[in-house]
Parts: structure tokens; C-alpha cells; sequence
């Protein structure tokens, strides 16, 4: 389950040596060390009450430049921030601002703008800290993702766990396609803090969106611009492209890029009778993902 961390370290650090020292050793969310090197850091970048305020204002006074303040992180909510300089190694630090029912961005945005009832994993390890206010309300669940195949609808056994308050100081590992949280404004306006782990193989790994009264899967996200080249050059009529995209269709260890070539053959074939076939085809191609997908989009080309 999510971890609670207990950060008792008085000693207060800028943006830029939290920065550095993650640097140096790195956030690996496998070795234990390293967990609680990256969340000491943290809570010291927490202690120190103005430097987010700080950043603010000289983003909105234009004293730093757009670049260096790159909003969202795997496409999220236009309430995160990206703190840390990117390409410094696999961590990112982000700041995350979650206004209250009664601010007027709440009002004229909705809550699923930020995130709120939606419940959802990641497919990446981070550590959350309360940093301002009196914090975002967050029910844990948790699931097995090994028994997990990908496809939207599927059967998801959640096990509600409890339910954490990011008040100030409170810090929390959440672990990658196994902690899935149900986020609820807070009472007043609030921020967060979090060292996000990044690795190369984020790009292919799904994550989703859940009905947890259903216990199901409502979502699957993790899109990647490689799925859109795909469809591009089939689209195109590249024959290059389109044996590609056989080929991945049958063979790509990917379900979300085999379920793309599909859609991506289906869509220039020549009549329907031969769409029939690329469809028949990809229910047939050995996944349970795939073929549960394939269907539902038989299923919308129905009048």
C-alpha cells in the first residue's frame, strides 16, 4: 500500500540543492536508501515556507522564463507545475496547486479539471508532501496489476485502504500500477510538493482511470506520439507502413501500439468487407487486451 514517510528533519533547502542532490544519487524507487534520500530532500525543500511564493511571482512577473516552469507532467492537470530544470536525471520535482469549491478557477474550471473524483493510478513511483494549506483529501486503494490485461471495462479487484489528509509535513510513496487514488478538494486552498521517478520505459506503460463503484476500468491512458506516427504513414498509403503496422499488430509487446496498428489498418481498408478482416484479424491476434478493444470499436461502427 501507499507508505506514509516520517520526516522529522528541521533543516530547510532551496529548490536548487534539492535539485543537485537528487542529481548526484538519484531517485530510485526500488532501493529503499534511495526513498528516503529523495524524501529527506524533499521535506527539507518543504521547510522552506516562501520559495514556492517566491517562484510564483517571478514566473508571473516574467523574472523566469515559461521554460523553466513547464506545466504538467505524463499530460496531468494544468495545476502542476514542473519545478525541476528537466534532463538533470530521473526525478522531477512538481508543485501542484489544488484550489477549494470556493475559489473562482473551481467554479468556472468544474473539479475534473484538477483531478477531483476521478480515480486513477500512475505509471510512475513519487513521493507527495503537504506543503500550504490544509491539504488535499485523497482515498487509497490499491490493486494487483499483474492480473490486470488493459482494456477498457475490465474487471479490477480495488481494495479500499483508508484515506490520507496532505496536510502540512504529511509525506507519502506512492508506487507505480499499484496505488490508485480517489483525489477530493480541500477545505481552502492547498499545494503539494512531489519527486515524480522518470524512466525510459514510461512512455509504454499504461496506466487508468477507474469506476470504483463498478470496480472496473473506465480509462486507459499512457497515449504516446509514436501510436499517432503510426496512423499517420498508414494514412498515407505508405505499403512500407502498413506492413509495419501488420507486424506490430501481431507481434508488438506494446497492447496499447498493437491495438493503434489495428486501428490504423482498419481505417484505409478499401471496403468494409476488408475492414471485416483487419478486425477479425486483431480479435484473433492473442490478446485479450486487443480483442476486448477491437470489439467495443465494432461495436461504435454499428448505426
Amino acid at each position: 500500500m501507499a507508505r506514509l514517510i516520517e520526516v522529522r528533519d528541521p533543516t530547510s533547502a532551496t529548490l536548487e540543492e534539492c535539485c543537485e542532490a537528487l542529481t548526484v544519487w538519484g531517485f530510485d524507487p526500488a532501493e529503499g536508501e534511495s526513498i528516503s534520500h529523495a524524501a529527506s530532500w524533499l521535506g527539507r525543500l518543504g521547510n522552506d515556507r516562501s520559495f514556492l511564493a517566491d517562484c510564483l511571482i517571478d514566473w508571473l512577473a516574467g523574472r523566469r522564463s515559461v521554460g523553466e516552469a513547464s506545466v504538467a507532467v505524463d499530460g496531468a492537470q494544468a495545476n502542476r507545475i514542473l519545478l525541476s530544470t528537466p534532463g538533470r536525471g530521473d526525478f522531477a520535482i512538481v508543485a501542484s496547486i489544488w484550489p477549494s469549491p470556493q475559489e473562482a478557477v473551481f467554479r468556472a474550471s468544474g473539479a475534473r479539471a484538477f483531478g477531483y473524483g476521478v480515480a486513477h493510478d500512475h505509471n510512475f513511483d513519487f513521493l507527495r508532501l503537504g506543503y500550504f494549506g490544509p491539504g488535499l483529501t485523497v482515498d487509497d486503494f490499491e490493486y494487483d496489476h499483474t492480473q490486470v490485461e488493459g482494456w477498457h471495462d475490465e474487471p479490477v479487484d480495488l481494495r479500499l485502504l483508508g484515506r490520507t489528509q496532505f496536510d502540512r509535513g504529511r509525506l507519502v510513496h506512492y508506487r507505480a500500477n499499484r496505488d490508485v487514488q480517489l483525489h477530493h478538494p480541500p477545505q481552502s486552498l492547498s499545494a503539494s510538493l512531489a519527486v515524480v521517478h522518470l524512466h525510459p520505459a514510461q512512455g509504454w506503460t499504461d496506466h487508468y482511470l477507474f469506476d470504483v463503484d463498478a470496480g472496473r476500468i473506465s480509462r486507459v491512458l499512457g497515449h504516446g506520439p509514436s501510436e499517432a506516427f503510426l496512423r499517420i504513414a498508414v494514412g498515407l498509403g505508405s505499403e512500407e507502413a502498413k506492413d509495419l503496422a501488420i507486424r506490430f499488430g501481431r507481434h508488438h509487446p506494446s497492447a496499447r501500439m498493437r491495438i493503434a496498428a489495428w486501428r490504423a489498418l482498419a481505417s484505409v481498408a478499401k471496403d468494409e468487407a476488408a475492414r471485416d478482416e483487419v478486425w477479425r484479424e486483431a480479435e484473433n491476434s492473442g490478446s485479450r487486451a486487443v480483442a476486448a478493444t477491437v470489439r467495443r470499436l465494432r461495436g461504435a461502427e454499428v448505426p
